[in-house]
This record gives structure tokens, sequence and C-alpha cells, in this order.
């Protein structure tokens, strides 16, 4: 991986109370940066683990409470791209499973907007990437069977 830019994506999803199903939380990018739908993704800073650089993005990037986790899951993708920056990209993906859904707290110099999608609405449209969309993928495939 020398010389390539390290990134997380992680799939945040709240068990939702009413349902017994799953919530998925997707972020709009602001303006500056397309106003798409995705999931948390976000740069590893030096000395991190993906696994930390991950953690740390989800926290600053929606306010997650560490306390809500209930469980995290590699979900063993490994995309390799080039970024909008002509960066070469090595991207590991992740699945945060959390005991509810919470107020998000946004960092507007990224996002703009948030929603929760309920697991049994998330489809190719959901979001703009196909890594996005191939790790939201694999993770109702393993929530479907999690703690079963």
């Amino acid at each position: 991986m020398a010389n390539k830019t390290k990134k997380a994506q992680v799939i945040l999803a709240a068990i939702d109370e009413r349902s017994q199903s799953f919530d998925f939380l997707l972020l709009q990018t602001n303006e500056q940066r397309g106003s798409f739908w995705q999931n948390v993704t976000g740069k590893v800073e030096d000395g991190e683990t993906i696994e930390e650089g991950g953690l740390r993005e989800a926290i600053e990037e929606t306010g997650l409470e560490i306390e809500s986790i209930v469980d995290i899951k590699t979900l063993g993708l490994v995309f390799e791209f080039t970024d909008s920056r002509q960066r070469k990209v090595h991207e590991e993906s992740f699945l945060m499973i959390l005991d509810k859904r919470w107020t998000v707290k946004l960092d507007p110099h990224e996002h703009q907007s948030y929603k929760w999608v309920p697991l049994s609405e998330i489809n190719r449209e959901s979001v703009k990437h196909q890594s996005n969309y191939d790790t939201l993928a694999k993770s109702i495939a393993i929530l479907r069977h999690w703690g079963g």
C-alpha cells in the first residue's frame, strides 16, 4: 500500500425497536462535494489502523456515541481506485451495528443532510458509488443472519 491513501468506509446500522429490523444512516455530501448520498467514508490518519480511522470518522461525521455500538464487523471488501484528486486509494469496509438511532450531528464542511433508510428500502439508487452499494448489500446479507 505504499504511496496509497488509506480510507475507511463504514456502514452504520441501527436497530429499529418498532420494526425489529435495521435502519441505515446515509449522508448527503455538501454542494462543494457534489450533493450525493453515501455512507460514512474518510481518510485514515497516520498512526491509525483502518479500523481506528473508520471509528473516528463515524464519530466525527455523525456524532456517534461509542456506547451505542453493539458489534463491529469487518466486511472483507477492499476497493482500489483513483479519487477526484488523482490519489491512489486503498479503501476497506466495515459494518457498525448500533443499539438505536440518534440525533445526527453533521459537519457542514462535509455533509448537508442525513436520512435513516430501512434495510428493506436500500437499493442501487440509494447511493452514488458502486462501492458504497456493494458495502450496503454485504451489510444487509450479514444483518439478515445477525443474532439469529
